[in-house]
């Protein structure tokens, strides 16, 4: 089965195909142009001043209009500006339109600089000439842009000639020697009274002027000869074509010098000279247009197929083209290559950059590390400090207190006796009091390190929240007949099923009940235990000193107290709080304080999932 194609589709591929075809016909019509000598349009160039001025010439004997009078000048000469002027523009216009800035751009703008003003000079004389301010050709003003024509133009066909390979050696000096002398032997031979002891000069100025610009268009005439010669490439038409031109030129400028001697000034705007150095103008002209279209279709081949070198071939010629092209590949390369090493190089140190700042990184992270472990070490040893220097007095109060009652109990037996009975039961409680403590703090430090170290067991077991409100009614019993505080217990359902570690709930239960009998001598303290859900909500309160805002944050550490040393208003070793809170983190519960200074303190600790039912 055949597939057909939308009929837009086949449309626009002929459309393509056509404007491919056209543009391929274009590209190959304008690259016969530039490999002709010359084109239809500069042929016609060519013949313009000759066949308008036989027109004008023809036009004023048939209208009666006397040859050298001033409307014979000015109409002949008029013509002649206007192929100045025309060259001038095809030049700029010409100039602009290459199409990348290069040697050969840099020649045709010093060109075109040159016919421009020689174009400014020409303007100037007619308008001066035409005005009457000053007679035809004799204003200095006027002389010195035809002087800097010649000065543009010299280093143009110096740069044109790099362009086409050409070296400029001997020869052109020669040439230049040839045609200087026919240039001066020209207006000798239009008035051989030159040569006499009294010659019939009557523009010494106008002379001297003239034959200054053919000695020196002579020597770029001379130049363009050798550029004609020896140029390569496809630019060797353009340099002819230029050549010409400077070479009419510099014969015109001859004649012109010849005519100062030998014709009146009115007449000279009328000879037919204008004929050559118009034709002049407009050659040069069209050597910088040709200039221009050479590069440009040379630089729009777009066929892939075409080697890269083939511009270069087609303005240098084959031999040159090819060294310059094989000398940019060459640099090319080498650029490239360097290139790669530096960013190879470029890498290498972004490397050892990184490599730098991540040991910089690990060092600042170190001494930081280490900045810190000093800190730990300076605050873990002012600490033991501390430590050290509570526990000699927390320990030393206690021990003095047993031994001297177990000094006085260890008395002769006359005087035990003696003590009554009461005295008695007074030292045993005593002593019982200090011990009791005594073993609190031990107990404390011993279950904190166990917590520290991560030795202590934890054992859940199933167990009844009656269970522990007895124990906390024992401890309430036993801490009554050393403190003048009011205590009470609130524990409504008392048959619950508690599932956790009892040990571990007791000491929570012990340090919060310990802590608030210390700073609450003669205040209230309540303990509540509460169901919360399945969360069990463990209550103290007390009405004691409080704390400030300042140290809420710190009760938690361990050994901390807000007096130190011999300032020590409140027992205990500081550990109290710390075992709590570790204790309530590792059943996955949680503590809040709230405390007021002189007002009391609030601890609440919630253990959660732990409520099985009740019995």
């Amino acid at each position: 089965m055949s597939k057909e194609f939308p009929a837009y589709s086949v449309d626009r591929y002929v459309r393509e195909t056509e404007s491919s075809v056209e543009f391929i016909s274009h590209g190959i019509e304008d690259y016969r142009q530039i490999t002709s000598r010359l084109t239809g349009s500069e042929t016609r160039w060519l013949w313009a001043p000759m066949f308008t001025f036989a027109v004008i010439y023809l036009g004023c004997y048939l209208a009666d209009i006397r040859y050298g009078s001033a409307r014979h000048a000015g109409i002949t000469y008029t013509v002649f500006l206007f192929f100045n002027i025309a060259a001038a523009l095809i030049a700029v216009n010409s100039w602009h339109a290459i199409p990348s800035r290069s040697i050969a751009k840099d020649s045709m703008l010093m060109l075109t600089l040159s016919l421009c003003s020689a174009a400014i000079g020409n303007v100037f004389d007619t308008i001066f000439w035409l005005s009457g301010l000053s007679p035809f050709k004799q204003n200095v003003f006027t002389n010195l842009f035809f002087v800097f024509a010649i000065l543009f133009a010299m280093p143009g066909v110096y740069l044109l000639g790099r362009v086409c390979r050409v070296k400029f050696d001997k020869k052109p000096l020669l040439y230049s020697i040839g045609l200087s002398l026919i240039f001066i032997i020209i207006p000798i031979a239009m008035n051989p009274g030159i040569l006499s002891q009294s010659p019939e000069l009557s523009n010494l100025k106008e002379f001297i002027f003239g034959l200054v610009y053919a000695i020196g268009i002579g020597y770029l005439a001379a130049l363009s000869i050798h550029l004609w010669h020896y140029a390569q490439g496809r630019l060797q038409n353009p340099a002819r074509l230029i050549g010409i031109g400077l070479i009419l030129l510099s014969f015109g400028c001859a004649i012109y010098s010849g005519l100062f001697t030998s014709t009146p000034a009115h007449e000279i705007p009328s000879n037919p000279v204008h004929v050559i150095i118009a034709m002049g103008y407009v050659i040069g002209a069209l050597g910088i247009k040709r200039t221009e279209m050479t590069i440009r279709i040379i630089f729009n081949l777009k066929d892939p197929k075409l080697p890269p070198s083939l511009p270069l071939i087609e303005i240098f010629g084959p031999n040159q083209g090819l060294e310059v092209y094989q000398k940019m590949e060459s640099r090319i390369k080498t650029t490239f290559e360097e290139l790669l090493r530096a960013k190879a190089e470029t890498e290498m140190k972004q490397k050892i950059i990184s490599e730098l700042e991540t040991e910089v990184r690990l060092r600042k992270e170190t001494e930081q590390a280490l900045i810190q472990e000093k800190e730990k070490a300076e605050e873990a040893n002012k600490t033991k400090s501390q430590f050290l220097a509570m526990m000699s007095h927390e320990l030393k109060t206690p021990l003095t207190a047993i031994r001297g009652y177990g000094q006085l109990l260890y008395s002769p037996p006359d005087k035990v006796a003696a003590m009554s009975d009461d005295k008695t039961r007074e030292i045993a409680e005593q002593i019982v009091f200090n011990a009791g403590h005594l073993q609190t703090m031990i107990d404390g430090i011993l279950r904190f390190s166990q917590l520290e170290s991560g030795k202590f067991t934890y054992h859940k077991e199933e167990f009844l929240l009656a269970e522990l409100a007895d124990y906390i009614d024992a401890l309430i019993l036993q801490q009554q007949q050393f403190s003048k505080a009011r205590f009470s217990l609130d524990i409504q359902e008392r048959q619950l099923k508690i599932y956790t570690d009892k040990l571990s709930l007791q000491h929570i239960v012990v340090n919060l009940l310990m802590n608030a009998i210390k700073f609450c001598k003669e205040g209230d303290i309540a303990i509540k235990v509460v169901r919360k859900d399945s969360d069990l909500l463990i209550e103290a309160r007390d009405t004691g000193i409080g704390i400030s805002e300042q140290n809420i944050d710190k009760i938690f550490d361990a050994f901390y107290q807000v007096s130190h040393g011999n300032r020590r208003k409140y027992g205990g070793a500081g550990l109290g709080l710390s075992i709590v809170k570790k204790l309530t983190e590792e059943l996955n519960g949680k503590i809040v304080v709230e405390s007021k200074v002189n007002e009391g303190s609030r601890f609440e600790v919630l253990l959660p999932d732990v409520i099985r039912e009740r019995t």
